[in-house]
């Protein structure tokens, strides 16, 4: 094959060197731009790369409609970046043909769409406007339409989108999606609908859970409908308000801020609130008015028992700048919830902080060690012979895996898992066990080049932390310490800087005991070398997510919900195999264990393969008697090897197992196509 390879890299090269050396240049102008229309839609993706730049050359309607057609083969961020280039080089020629006819969106929506993002703003919001003059909104919400309206519309345009919401044009799932683009017009844009916008409050009763949260969301990003603050306020203290929406409406008063708002939280921190809402009450006020949310805070932390809410807590309440030092000073010498302290001494060390009267604060009123490097300098070289003699390496992938200790949230294996910090996949085969041990006790000792922090300063006052995901011309991207992103509007920035430390927390062995400590550092020192801890071997599934059927889904109609479910749907529980690659009954048991009163149906593990080309994809599935193997809603087979016909794409692939025979492992393997990993 290599004499393939070698004339996709000639056929590249020789796109470049023809416009590079004028060779191409002796041809008539239509000969250069059918060649160049040709090798636009090659299989080689360096071909089509070099294809496009080569085409901004031409200043024509009919060379932009080339480059666009390259959206109908397979891209990446390359190629979409050649492609936003080449667009913007053409922009006058493309929309004047666009204008007069000469080129029709029918049939080239994504095109379209790629277009409008590509172009800059002003000329976005003149096309678009043409394109929208004759063309109405789908009740399905179909196109790429609301999202081009959020992204280039005008006033105008944005008036038309929220009455078709209000009125009942969409259906609910659109209506969700018109009310988060009207909220990115106004968060990247600062831009409203014409006219009168106080009839969005009706939506907040909403019988859509996710039109009525839209609706709360964008109340906050809009902060200036009359009669928005105590209608948030009520829905947020009343006992019958879903969770997502109370914490919606919380944060829309935290967004709209002002006197009413302050007032309405202070209320909301209550005793007699639920604890949930008095955390997010809160926080919210710790950015509004910190000096009123002391008291909250500190009740918060003497009587909040659940750790991962308290790190939740802590974790929003350090967003705002200056918290820490001030909290340190209202925190009572005893009394904290140990639980509480303990995520807040997380949330202090991680993320680049150095919090360390707040450490110190906490530690002291929970009765708790401050010191995290006290086991680290002079025990590092003892515990990595420890654990190279004593640690058990299986144990130790378990604890890895653990919620509180949050590594699979920053740390891939196999490309599946966080993209905080660097990859683990060849750790243990490329790095000696004493510098894994001090790289846990001591993270800023030494940071990995790529993997300092930022921290981002907004005139709000709030403060982000995290590595860089990426960024936009209106947008930076945060990967924060607990694995979300943050999309943080440029024109909301006040400061910009690199922080010095680590977003690992320091202190992350401190809940381990001994045994437990060697059991995770000989797992991190096998990660790589061959044997069971080895995954750089790639076609398995390692992404999966989890859920169950029982009796009342049958009652209903519904036993075989998960076959076309969204992924997004709560009723799935997102995991990772093994790094060898397995789904353990154990783990699987732990997901799906049922009430004594529930009847289970079946259980059902699904993921999802890309394939670049149509044709067969043979997959093996290892799994006992009765499992099911689906792809896009058909089934296919069952536990061994199984081939099947498959278009070029994205495919749904679900195995359904019984839960009275559930195997011992799980795992799902193909050579012709990529599972998907995040």
């Amino acid at each position: 094959m290599l004499w393939r390879w070698n004339l996709r890299r000639l056929r590249g090269w020789m796109c470049w060197s023809w416009l590079g050396a004028g060779l191409f240049l002796h041809a008539a102008d239509d000969a250069r731009l059918a060649t160049l229309t040709r090798l636009v839609q090659d299989d080689s993706p360096k071909v089509r790369l070099e294809a496009l730049r080569a085409l901004a050359k031409f200043p024509t309607a009919e060379a932009a409609a080339a480059a666009l057609g390259v959206l109908d083969k397979p891209m990446d961020p390359t190629l979409d970046y050649a492609l936003w280039l080449t667009i913007n080089d053409l922009s006058e020629p493309w929309i004047a043909a666009l204008q007069s006819g000469a080129w029709k969106p029918d049939g080239r929506e994504r095109q379209l769409e790629f277009a409008l993002k590509a172009l800059r703003p002003d000329q976005a919001s003149r096309v678009l406007a043409q394109v929208l003059e004759s063309r109405p909104l789908q009740r399905d919400g179909s196109g790429p339409w609301i999202e081009l309206i959020g992204a280039a519309g005008t006033p105008k345009e944005l008036r038309r989108l929220l009455d078709q919401v209000l009125n009942g044009g969409f259906d609910e799932a659109a209506s969700a999606r018109g009310l988060k683009a009207l909220g990115e017009a106004s968060r990247l844009r600062k831009l409203t609908p014409d006219g009168d916008r106080t009839a969005l409050i009706k939506l907040f009763d909403s019988p859509s859970p996710a039109t009525r949260t839209a609706a709360l969301k964008l109340a906050g990003q809009w902060k200036d409908l009359p009669g928005a603050t105590s209608k948030l306020a009520q829905i947020a203290g009343a006992s019958g308000t879903d969770p997502a929406t109370q914490a919606a409406a919380i944060d829309a008063l935290r967004q709209i801020g002002g006197k009413d708002a302050v007032d309405s939280l202070v209320g909301l921190t209550g005793p007699t609130q639920n604890p949930a809402v008095r955390r997010q009450a809160a926080s919210a006020l710790a950015a509004l008015d910190l000096n009123r949310a002391l008291p909250a805070i500190v009740e918060v932390a003497k009587t909040t028992t659940d750790e991962a809410a308290a790190l939740e807590f802590w974790r929003a309440v350090l967003g705002v700048k200056g918290a820490g030092k001030r909290v340190a000073e209202a925190l009572p010498e005893s009394g904290l919830a140990p639980e509480s302290a303990k995520a807040g001494l997380r949330a202090a060390r991680e993320g680049g902080r150095s919090e360390l009267d707040l450490a110190l604060a906490l530690a002291k009123g929970a009765g708790l060690s401050t010191d995290p490097a006290a086991s680290g300098a002079g025990l590092i070289k003892e515990l990595a012979a420890k654990a190279s003699a004593q640690g058990d390496p299986s144990r130790g992938e378990w604890i890895y895996r653990r919620s509180d200790l949050a590594c699979v949230s920053c740390h891939a294996i196999g490309g599946a898992g966080g993209k905080v910090g660097p990859d683990m996949t060849s750790l243990g085969a490329s790095a000696p066990v004493d510098y894994l041990v001090e790289s846990v006790l001591l993270p800023n000792a030494k940071i990995k080049e790529g993997y300092h922090s930022l921290i981002i300063t907004t005139k709000d006052g709030s403060e982000y932390t995290g590595t860089l995901a990426r960024e936009s011309p209106s947008d930076v991207v945060l990967r924060n310490a607990a694995g979300a992103e943050q999309v943080i509007a440029k024109t909301d920035i006040e400061k910009r800087e690199q922080g010095t430390l680590s977003l690992m927390p320091s202190g992350l062995l401190d809940p381990l005991n001994e045994q437990e400590q060697l059991d995770l550092i000989a797992f991190l020192s096998r990660l790589g070398k061959p044997g069971d801890f080895d995954a750089a071997q790639g076609g398995v599934a390692r992404q999966w997510r989890i859920t169950q059927t029982v009796h009342t889904d049958a009652q209903a109609g519904q036993e075989a919900w998960p076959l076309t479910a969204a992924w997004d749907d709560k009723r799935w529980s997102p995991t990772y195999a093994l790094v060898r690659g397995t789904l353990p009954k154990g783990l699987i048991d732990e997901i799906t264990k049922a009430q004594f009163w529930t009847s289970r149906l079946a259980i059902y593990a699904g993921t999802e393969l890309t394939t670049a080309n149509a044709g067969p994809v043979r997959f093996k599935l290892t799994a006992g008697p009765g499992a099911e193997l689906w792809v896009d809603g058909r089934k296919i087979g069952g536990a061994g090897d199984t081939t099947t016909e498959l278009a070029a794409g994205t495919h749904r692939v679900i195995v359904r197992l019984d839960p009275k025979q559930v195997p011992e492992v799980v795992k799902l393997e193909t050579k012709d196509g990529a599972f998907r990993l995040n």
